[in-house]
């Protein structure tokens, strides 16, 4: 693998750990606070009306302690999560109509992370490359 691929996925691997922590983080914020997170520039939105309520503290706990990995294989990326049960079913008109899963995930890798990695790659690359000449030279 050659330096500029292992910057990449470096780089991409950093794009996604930041995003997967904001997605936590945004949930966390919905099920204790009821506060919603939204764009590209995550603000910050409480909503009217009762938040998540909480039995076993189980979804709290999961999302105040993250379990999840990132792996890359090749040109491949799979960001593996754990979350409890009923987070996805909180989702449902039904049981609340909560947006504390599909409406955080995808929000955020499609504003945030997806734009990062399409458009901002080549800058990320030249900085990384700009530094380590500077760091070679300075050395010397």
């Amino acid at each position: 693998m050659t330096s500029d691929a292992i910057i990449k996925r470096d780089w991409i691997v950093g794009v996604l750990d930041r995003d997967v922590k904001n997605i936590y983080k945004s949930m966390l914020l919905i099920a204790q606070r009821n506060i919603y997170i939204s764009g590209k520039e995550l603000t910050a939105k409480k909503k009217r009306g009762p938040g998540i309520g909480s039995r076993t503290g189980a979804l709290e706990d999961s999302l105040a302690n993250p379990e999840y990995s990132i792996n890359s294989n090749g040109a491949q990326f799979n960001v593996t999560a754990k979350i409890v049960l009923h987070e996805r079913f909180l989702d449902m008109k039904r049981h609340g109509n909560m947006k504390i899963y599909n409406r955080q995930v995808w929000g955020i890798l499609y504003n945030n992370a997806l734009p990062d990695i399409r458009y901002n790659i080549g800058k990320a690359i030249a900085d990384e490359v700009g530094t380590a000449l500077r760091k070679a030279f300075e050395s010397k």
